[in-house]
């Protein structure tokens, strides 16, 4: 904690993707206050796109006004080359950043709701035995995917495997593996998961619905001639219907074009995150025929390949996302810069405090990122800039807008 005056600062970070951000999300941000007793709340949000490897249904400067007006002090930016990686690298980059800052405490929500049955799980996912990597071998080579591999081969040690069935458990666990890896000095807290279950995608839960069914609602409504926010509203806190004026979603089948343009362009020696030999071979394997997003998904997806890694690879693809780049980014700490979305005028204090506090460069202007980063950190961003305008290249078509990163201020709330 920072000491400022006679009081000490606690902060309390949260790392989300608010794809869209909903009533379980604000639940999430109280709850991390209350438990932690936190002055000011850090959030860590996805840009551009998310870790299903799809694009964040609204931009990142609405959903970062959602985030503010819900209470958050202050919002960062997750770059695409961690936003769309596993959740392994998703949660390292995540703990990475937030310690690099000096957030005293993290909290995430869990179906599971016991933070010592995680860090079990975690711990025993770290120090693999012998006999666990020897089921986990038989497991996939009886035609498991690795997740269910990995459950199966953790049922024999002494933990619960079960947690490992549940997708927010897993991503806990991953911070709790992180934070180890990483010698983190934050504090891990966790809340129960309220409301509908991460991949529902019917109103299953009137007051608690998932981000999923409400894509669900905003994808089945573009043909309707209706206002977006009023078919929305009783589905997203109330708090937060100012950010949705004018708002424009974004949606995977939007970046098909871009899709079948790179698999006309694939090199073989250019090697892409995620994009395995075999994937590759099937992408490329003739004759081509332009598809969409989604169909090219189906298509190539296997009992081996899941929807999310074909999903992940082919978004790769589109980015020009290299894992030479990537692994470069890893090795060097994960979290080069922090880069500022937006923050609340009343929270100017914990800005202070951060820029005292922090080891990596707190980046608020774009135009002065150049002379403030490393070479591999400026490398990072560019790749950012370059993702975002992608994405908003694609959103233009429907808003007749484009936010230029270099020139789009921060959110003020």
């Amino acid at each position: 904690m920072q000491k400022t005056g006679l009081k000490f600062m606690k902060i309390v970070g949260l790392i989300t993707e608010y794809n869209p951000f909903h009533a379980g999300h604000l639940y999430h941000m109280q709850q991390a206050r209350e438990l932690t007793g936190a002055d000011y709340c850090v959030v860590l949000m996805s840009g551009s796109f998310v870790q299903r490897g799809e694009p964040a249904i609204f931009d990142k400067y609405l959903r970062t006004k959602t985030a503010l007006l819900a209470g958050a002090d202050l919002v960062l930016e997750i770059p695409a080359a961690f936003s769309t990686a596993s959740a392994h690298e998703f949660a390292a980059y995540g703990v990475a950043l937030l310690s690099a800052i000096g957030v005293d405490a993290a909290v995430f929500g869990s179906e599971c709701g016991q933070i010592e049955i995680l860090k079990q799980a975690a711990y025993a996912l770290n120090h693999e035995s012998a006999e666990f990597q020897e089921r986990l071998r038989k497991g996939l080579k009886a035609g498991l995917t690795y997740p269910q591999a990995r459950a199966k081969a953790l049922e024999m040690e002494d933990t619960r495997a079960s947690v490992l069935s549940s997708p927010n458990n897993i991503l806990g666990i991953e911070y709790l593996r992180a934070a180890e890896d990483l010698h983190s000095p934050m504090e891990f807290y966790t809340i129960s998961r309220k409301g509908s279950g991460y991949h529902e995608d019917t109103l299953a839960d009137a007051n608690f619905p998932s981000a999923s069914a409400i894509r669900g609602i905003i994808r089945n409504s573009l043909s309707k001639d209706k206002d977006l926010l009023d078919i929305l509203a009783s589905h997203l806190p109330a708090v937060t219907h100012p950010a949705y004026t004018g708002a424009v979603p974004v949606f995977v089948d939007d970046f098909s074009e871009l899709l079948n343009a790179a698999v006309l362009q694939m090199q073989a020696t250019f090697s892409i995150a995620d994009l395995s030999p075999e994937l590759a071979a099937r992408l490329a394997k003739p004759p081509y025929f332009p598809l969409s997003f989604e169909e090219r998904i189906q298509a190539l997806k296997t009992r081996q390949l899941t929807y999310t890694r074909v999903s992940r690879a082919l978004l790769h693809l589109v980015l020009g996302m290299r894992e030479e780049d990537i692994s470069r980014w890893k090795d060097e700490g994960y979290a080069l810069y922090a880069r500022i979305l937006g923050f609340r005028r009343q929270s100017s204090p914990l800005l202070s405090c951060l820029h005292k506090k922090s080891i990596i460069p707190l980046i608020t202007k774009m135009a002065d990122a150049a002379q403030n980063l490393s070479p591999s950190a400026l490398a990072l961003l560019e790749q950012e800039v370059y993702a975002s305008h992608l994405y908003q290249t694609v959103r233009m078509k429907r808003s007749g807008v484009f936010q230029n990163e270099y020139t789009e201020g921060l959110v003020f709330v």
